[in-house]
């Protein structure tokens, strides 16, 4: 009964990157559909695909790695990377659920400065994988990490900007739960973003 390895040279790095632009997609749509006053049903679903795509690559990630006797970087680090990026996925489709859940209006100007903040870390996030494979690169990525540590502050005080005028503004204690918790989940997927680019960082300390 023989036992199939995947040669080194498959592309773990194409793979991560796919996964990050999968992100850069979803966070875009959701942005835009943020724009145009538009949660629906549609949207809902469309994000749910992009999930079950970043769902798709991490397993088949997963799947490699546990066929490939040889990887190009430690693999725990690979599995790290593909885990966190799917967090971050996760993180976009829950925003979009529980605003649809909660018909929550979509005109809400803190909300679409976190989606401003979430999409230009994805593309940050997505530069940064594309270019790991590149060591003559590594000062380049590091500057898209310090850029996603920077958004990641930036969220740190929108959301408490956000929830300081909900308890200002709003009279319906049911409205301020959802809608902290919306500001919660958004902040939560900076954060999250902020892991995987210290995941990157880490990579670049031990192969600089």
């Amino acid at each position: 009964m023989g036992f199939n390895l995947v040669p080194k040279e498959v592309k773990f790095f194409d793979y991560l990157a796919l996964q990050a632009e999968n992100i850069v997609k979803a966070a875009e749509y959701l942005r835009q559909a943020i724009k145009k006053d538009s949660v629906c049903e549609e949207t809902v679903k469309k994000i749910k695909d992009f999930e079950h795509e970043g769902d798709t690559l991490s397993h088949e990630i997963t799947d490699m790695l546990n066929r490939t006797f040889i990887t190009p970087l430690d693999r725990e680090d690979i599995y790290a990377l593909a885990n966190t990026l799917d967090d971050v996925m996760d993180l976009i489709n829950a925003i979009t659920s529980r605003m649809k859940l909660y018909k929550l209006d979509p005109r809400d100007e803190n909300l679409t400065l976190f989606m401003d903040y979430i999409e230009q870390s994805a593309r940050a996030l997505s530069n940064a994988v594309k270019h790991l494979h590149d060591t003559k690169r590594a000062r380049r990525v590091t500057d898209y990490c310090i850029e996603i540590n920077r958004l990641e502050n930036m969220g740190d005080q929108l959301r408490e900007k956000a929830i300081s005028e909900l308890f200002e503004k709003e009279r319906d204690p049911l409205q301020i739960m959802k809608w902290k918790e919306v500001y919660e989940v958004a902040e939560g997927t900076l954060d999250v973003c902020e892991h995987v680019a210290k995941t990157i960082e880490g990579i670049l300390v031990k192969h600089g």
